[in-house]
């Protein structure tokens, strides 16, 4: 069987690559490295917390419901200056034998050789600092959330990194939240640096309330973060006015905000160009399709832990061979199974389902974005959950009350691994 995989898998957007970089914090183990502390008291947070968005949203419903997408908005950028991705990246950067000797000997070539082979995929923008001058730097781009420190007997050098280019943090934000983003960088006469929408010169964009632009109309949200390498930057949510929904007060819009984002975490770990990509490169690996024409169990499941080690992003692969199993390979508890079909010489040879996310790893993403508890139940029973056990009853929307604590619920009907229903909960 393949270990479950408790991680980012799905979202798509910016791809896969840029999720799977924005939302490390929910792979693998759930206590926090020393390494990843390390980088939270080393990088700034926003302006406007996740908390505080919320909780001092203003009382008419667009306003309300624009302040708690950008209370989600808040978690992203947060998770882009200290997140389990940041952690790693400062713990390899401090640990390169080769960049603190380079950088301790104000060699600026051996300082840029070894800040290259530390980018791995991972980090956007990197630099080394002597006497407050950049020594050497790699990666390209513009990048957010900047986060620094010193380098170790390096002879008082500092680093200067981020894990997070502009381009994934809108394109992120925009499919968690259904938001265009904005970001302006500079505190004087601000600059437009990125964006998922375009803006006609010399429109202002107000920093809340409401704004149109052409036939579209929009109420904005702002909250404050850091350019890289450094500097101000201000994120603009533009929430189309078309979307938003006015509960009866205000902690009823926060909680149909924060379902509504669950439920886009959900739909894109069953429907996106990451998801349709992964099972087209299925359809066509041609050791996975030669194992299922032959019928082959062993070899079947050898391709498929190939998928695995490639770093596809699968977590539980079932097949199908003339009505009958040949294999399923994966972790317990997956959800929202997608098909594909596999053909030789425009024949169908097999059939398989698999799910790019598990439960783990979606309860992970919603309580990251949202900071709402998250149940997940198969009827009565409760699979998973951030409160164990958990209410007996939860509504689709409305009060429940556990343990001497009120929430705001909102639910919603998934589809667990390899079918049936899936019943997810959250509570604001």
């Amino acid at each position: 069987m393949l270990p479950s995989r408790r991680g980012t898998r799905g979202l798509a957007g910016a791809g896969a690559a840029a999720y799977a970089l924005l939302c490390c914090a929910a792979c693998g183990a759930t206590s926090e490295p020393a390494h990843t502390a390390a980088a939270r008291q080393a990088a700034p947070a926003p302006s406007v917390t996740a908390r505080d968005a919320a909780s001092s949203a203003p009382a008419g419903c667009p306003e309300a419901y624009a302040a708690a997408l950008g209370a989600i908005a808040a978690r992203i950028y947060h998770q882009a200056a200290t997140g389990r991705n940041v952690g790693q990246a400062v713990h390899r950067v401090r640990n390169s034998a080769s960049l603190i000797a380079a950088a301790r000997a104000g060699d600026a070539a051996g300082t840029r050789a070894a800040l290259r082979s530390l980018l791995l995929g991972q980090i956007a923008q990197i630099q080394v600092l002597r006497g407050g001058h950049v020594l050497a730097s790699a990666g390209s781009g513009a990048a957010v959330a900047p986060v620094s420190g010193t380098l170790p007997g390096a002879g008082g050098a500092r680093y200067r990194l981020s894990v997070q280019s502009d381009q994934t943090y809108t394109q992120v934000t925009r499919q968690v939240t259904g938001a265009e983003v904005l970001l302006y960088s500079g505190a004087q006469a601000p600059r437009r640096v990125a964006g998922t929408i375009s803006v006609p010169a010399g429109t202002a964009v107000p920093t809340s309330g409401p704004l149109t632009i052409g036939s579209h109309a929009y109420q904005v949200a702002s909250l404050s973060g850091s350019a890289y390498p450094s500097g101000a930057l201000r994120i603009a949510l533009l929430v189309p006015t078309s979307e938003i929904s006015c509960p009866a007060n205000p902690a009823l819009t926060r909680s149909a905000v924060f379902g509504r984002v669950g439920e886009r975490i959900y739909e894109a770990e069953q429907h996106s160009p990451v998801v349709a990509a992964t099972v087209r490169r299925m359809e066509n690996t041609a050791a996975f399709k030669s194992a299922v024409a032959h019928h082959d169990a062993a070899a079947t499941r050898e391709a498929i832990l190939g998928f695995f080690a490639a770093h596809i992003h699968v977590v539980r692969v079932r097949v199908v061979v003339d009505g009958k199993l040949l294999v399923d390979v994966g972790g317990p508890y997956a959800l929202a199974p997608v098909s594909g079909t596999l053909r030789s010489g425009g024949r169908e040879i097999g059939r398989f389902l698999t799910a790019i996310q598990d439960d783990a790893g979606y309860l992970k993403l919603a309580r990251l974005f949202t900071g709402a508890e998250v149940l997940m139940r198969t009827g009565s029973k409760q699979v998973m959950g951030t409160l164990s056990p958990g209410p007996a009853r939860v509504p689709d929307r409305g009060t429940v009350s556990y343990r001497g604590h009120t929430y705001q619920a909102y639910s919603f009907m998934a589809t667990a691994f390899p079918s049936g229903p899936l019943r997810i909960s959250l509570l604001y």
